[in-house]
C-alpha cells in the first residue's frame, strides 16, 4: 500500500515484532552516529589546518569541496559495489574495507600541511585533507545510502521503504555541526577532539559490521532470484535522461548558496567553525523536513517565499541597503533556508523507487559537489570577485518553474516552455542587473582576488583605499596637508603613534617588525637608519602596496617585505631581533587566531630585545579580543596595556590596540600619553593552539 509515496509499515505479527525493531534500531543508531561523526570532523579539521593556511575563509568552502567530492566518491562506490557484489557478497567486502583506518588513527595533519611559499593554497589543501582524512571521511560517506541499502535486502516490512534512514544521517549531521561549535570547540582541545573521534570511529565500525552481518545473513536466506534481491529487480524503468539533469541542477543551488552564505558570513565577522556550521546546519535541515514530508507534491508556497527574498538579498549584497551585519545574516539564512527547503522538497517528491536509491544519491550528491567546485576552485580561480554567490541568489526563482501550476500544458521544448515562465524571467532579470552595477563604472581602480581574500583599490576624491569585503584596510590621502601622513588606525595621534612617539630615539625603535602589510602604512613611521621588516602572506597584498600606495616607497627606512605566515616567518628571524613586533595581519575584519594563541605570543616575546614591546591592533566589530590578550599576558608574565581611541577624527579610524612588555617598567614612557589603561582578562581563557574560542568573544550587539 502506497500513502503519499512512502510505504505505508504495519508492524509484524508475533515474535518478529521485537526482533524487526531490533534491526531498525540498529540502523538508525549507525546511521545516526556515522553522520554526527561525518560532520564533527569537518570543522575540526578545518580549524586544524586555519593556522596552516592563514586563516583564510576559503579554506571552508575548499575543504566543503573536498568533503563533497568524497561524498560523491562515497555514493558511487555504494551504487557500483552493491550491483557487482550483491546482498551475499558486498556486506562483507565492506566490513573489510571498515578496518583499515583503524591503522591511520588518531587523525591528524601530516608534517608537511603548511603549503610551499609560491605554490597553489587550493591544491595543497586538497592534498593535505586527502592524506589527513581521505580513506575514514569515504568511508563514513558511504554510511547513509549504503545502510538503506542493506536495509533493503533485510526482512522487516519496512525494508521497501528505508528512506527514513536518510532523514535519520541528517538529523545526527545537525547534531555533530551543532555540537561542534556549542559544546565541542569551548570544552576540549583540538588533541582531545580527535583523540576522541578516533575512539567514536572504533564504536561506528562495530555498529556498522553488525547492520552488514545482519544484512548478509538475510541475503543468505533468500534465493538470489527472490524478491529480496532487489538488485535483479528491473521491473520499473528507470528515470529519464531529463529528470537526472533535473536532479543534478536542483541539488547544486542551494548547496552553491550554502558555500555563498558561508562565506559571505565569515568574511565579514570571522572566519570561525560557528560561521561555518550554522549556514550548513540550515541546509541539513532542509533535508530531513524535505524528506520527511509523506505528500508528494513540491513546495509552493516555499518557493515562492526564496524568490520573494532574493531582492532584498542582493540589496545587500550590492551596498545598495545599508543593513547591520546581524540583519545581513538573517536575510541571508533566511534565504538559504527557505531556497533549501524548496529545492529538496522538489528532490523528494521526485525521489524514485528502491531499485534506483543508490542511482539518485549519486545525481544529488553529484549537484552538491558541482556547488562545492563553482565556490571552492572555479570561482575564485576565473572570477576577480566573489560574483558566484549573488549569481546564484539571482537563480532562486528558478526552483518556482514547472510547480505553480496545476493545470496540464502541451508538451513543448524545454527552452520554449521556459521562456513562458515569468520567474525564469525574473531570475534573468535580477541576473543581468547585478552583474550589469558590478562593473557599470564606478570608483574601483584595481580589483584581485586570492585564496586569502577578495581586494578592492577604489578612489575616493583625494583619498586611495584598500578593502576586504566590508572591512577597510588602510588608506593614503593623495591631497591636502595628510599626503604622506599615516592614516586610518596608524595615525600619529592614534594608539600606536603614541607608541611610536612615546619611544623614539630610543633603541627600541631601530628594527622593527610588522606582522601584515595592509598598504604598507606603517611604513610612514620611517626614519634614517631604521630598519623595519613587513611580514604578509599574500603576495598580492604586497603587489597592491607597492603599485597602488606611495608608503613603502616614500619610507626613509630601510624596508625589507618577506612573503609567507607571518607567525612562521618570525620565528626563523634570530632571537631578541626587534624592539618592537607590530601584529597587524586581518582576514578582513578579524584576526587568525593562531597570531593570537599562547604559543605565538611566547615566540613573539622570545624575537623581541630587552624591554622590547609587542603591539596588537584588535579592532573588530564583532569580537572582543582584547581579554584574549590580556589572558596570554597574564600566563606568560607578561604585562598589558590598552588603549580604545574611539573619538577618532580624521584622517583617523576607530582603533583598539593592546601592547605587551616583560616588565611593568618597559611601559613606563607609555602611560605618559592618555588614555591607556591596563588590559583586563577578566573569565577568558587563554588560548592556546590547541585550544581556542571565538565564540567566547563574540560581540553580537
Amino acid at each position: 500500500m502506497r500513502t503519499g509515496g512512502w510505504t505505508a509499515w504495519r508492524p509484524p505479527a508475533g515474535p518478529e515484532v521485537g526482533q524487526a525493531g531490533v534491526v531498525v534500531a540498529l540502523f538508525v543508531a549507525a546511521a545516526f552516529l556515522g553522520a554526527a561523526m561525518l560532520f564533527l570532523i569537518e570543522p575540526m579539521l578545518a580549524k586544524l589546518l586555519l593556522p596552516s593556511f592563514g586563516g583564510s575563509p576559503t579554506v571552508w568552502s575548499t575543504s566543503t569541496l573536498f568533503f563533497q567530492g568524497v561524498l560523491l566518491a562515497g555514493y558511487v562506490y555504494v551504487h557500483v559495489s552493491t550491483r557487482r557484489l550483491g546482498p551475499r557478497r558486498q556486506p562483507w567486502a565492506h566490513l573489510a574495507l571498515l578496518v583499515l583506518p583503524l591503522l591511520l588513527l588518531p587523525v591528524g595533519l601530516p608534517s608537511d600541511a603548511e603549503p610551499p611559499v609560491g605554490s597553489d593554497p587550493v591544491w595543497w589543501l586538497l592534498r593535505v585533507l586527502l592524506v589527513a582524512i581521505g580513506l575514514p571521511f569515504a568511508l563514513l560517506a558511504a554510511t547513509g545510502p549504503l545502510l538503506q541499502r542493506w536495509f533493503s535486502w533485510t526482512a522487516p516490512p519496512r525494508a521497501r521503504a528505508p528512506y527514513f534512514l536518510y532523514a535519520a544521517s541528517n538529523v545526527g549531521s545537525v547534531v555533530g555541526l551543532l555540537g561542534y561549535p556549542f559544546l565541542v570547540e569551548p570544552t576540549v582541545g583540538l588533541a582531545t577532539q580527535t583523540r576522541w573521534w578516533s575512539i567514536a570511529y572504533v564504536g561506528f565500525a562495530l555498529l556498522v559490521a553488525a547492520c552488514g552481518v545482519v544484512a548478509g545473513r538475510a541475503a543468505r536466506r533468500t534465493p538470489e532470484s527472490g524478491p529480496a534481491d532487489v538488485t535483479a529487480v528491473a521491473s520499473r524503468p528507470g528515470p529519464s535522461v531529463r529528470t537526472r539533469l533535473r536532479w543534478v541542477a536542483v541539488a547544486f543551488l542551494p548547496s552553491s548558496l550554502m558555500l555563498g552564505v558561508t562565506t559571505h558570513v565569515s568574511t565579514d565577522i570571522a572566519a570561525i567553525p560557528l560561521f561555518w556550521t550554522v549556514p550548513l546546519v540550515v541546509y541539513l535541515a532542509t533535508f530531513v523536513v524535505a524528506f520527511g514530508r509523506s505528500t508528494r507534491r513540491p513546495p509552493r508556497r516555499t518557493a515562492l517565499l526564496a524568490a520573494a527574498l532574493c531582492l532584498p538579498v542582493l540589496l545587500v549584497v550590492a551596498g545598495t541597503w545599508d543593513v547591520t551585519v546581524w540583519a545581513a545574516v538573517v536575510l541571508d539564512l533566511s534565504l538559504l533556508a527557505a531556497a533549501g527547503l524548496a529545492a529538496h522538497g522538489r528532490l523528494a517528491a521526485t525521489r524514485p523507487v528502491v531499485e534506483h536509491l543508490t542511482g539518485f544519491y549519486i545525481l544529488v550528491s553529484l549537484g552538491g559537489a558541482l556547488g562545492g567546485l563553482l565556490n571552492g576552485l572555479l570561482a575564485p580561480l576565473l572570477l576577480d570577485r566573489p560574483l558566484e554567490y549573488p549569481v546564484v541568489v539571482a537563480l532562486v526563482p528558478l526552483l518556482t518553474v514547472g510547480i505553480l501550476r496545476d493545470v496540464p500544458r502541451p508538451r513543448r521544448r524545454p527552452v520554449l516552455g521556459l521562456a513562458r515562465e515569468p520567474m525564469a524571467w525574473m531570475a534573468a532579470v535580477l541576473v543581468v542587473g547585478f552583474i550589469g552595477q558590478e562593473y557599470a563604472g564606478g570608483r574601483v581602480l584595481l580589483r584581485e582576488r586570492t585564496f586569502f581574500g577578495s581586494y578592492q583599490v577604489k578612489q575616493d576624491e583625494d583619498r586611495r583605499l584598500l578593502s576586504h569585503g566590508t572591512t577597510a584596510h588602510g588608506w593614503e590621502e593623495r591631497a591636502g596637508p595628510w599626503v604622506g601622513e599615516p592614516t586610518s588606525y596608524y595615525t600619529r595621534s592614534g594608539p600606536i603613534g603614541n607608541v611610536m612617539s612615546a619611544y623614539r630615539g630610543t633603541p627600541l625603535l631601530d628594527r622593527v617588525a610588522v606582522i601584515g602589510m595592509g598598504v604598507g602604512t606603517m611604513a610612514a613611521y620611517g626614519e634614517p637608519g631604521r630598519r623595519m621588516a613587513f611580514y604578509e602572506i599574500d603576495p598580492a597584498v604586497v603587489d597592491i602596496a607597492r603599485s597602488s600606495f606611495g608608503f613603502l616607497r616614500r619610507s626613509e627606512a630601510d624596508v625589507r617585505v618577506v612573503v609567507g605566515d607571518g607567525r612562521l616567518a618570525l620565528g626563523r628571524a634570530p632571537d631578541s631581533a626587534y624592539g618592537l613586533i607590530v601584529v597587524d595581519a586581518f582576514s578582513s575584519d578579524a584576526i587568525p587566531a593562531h597570531l593570537l594563541t599562547e604559543e605565538a605570543v611566547r615566540g613573539y616575546r622570545s624575537k623581541l630585545a630587552p624591554g622590547g614591546l609587542l603591539a596588537v591592533h584588535v579592532t573588530n566589530r564583532h569580537l572582543d579580543l582584547v581579554p584574549v590578550l590580556a589572558a596570554q599576558a597574564r600566563r606568560l608574565q607578561m604585562v598589558a596595556v590598552v588603549r580604545n581611541d574611539d573619538d577618532a577624527e580624521l584622517p583617523a579610524s576607530i582603533s583598539t590596540w593592546v601592547v605587551l612588555a616583560r616588565r611593568d617598567a618597559d611601559l613606563d614612557r607609555l602611560r605618559t600619553r592618555p588614555d591607556w589603561d591596563p588590559a583586563v582578562a577578566g573569565d577568558t581563557r587563554a588560548w592556546t593552539d590547541d585550544y581556542s574560542s571565538l565564540l567566547e568573544v563574540l560581540d553580537i550587539g
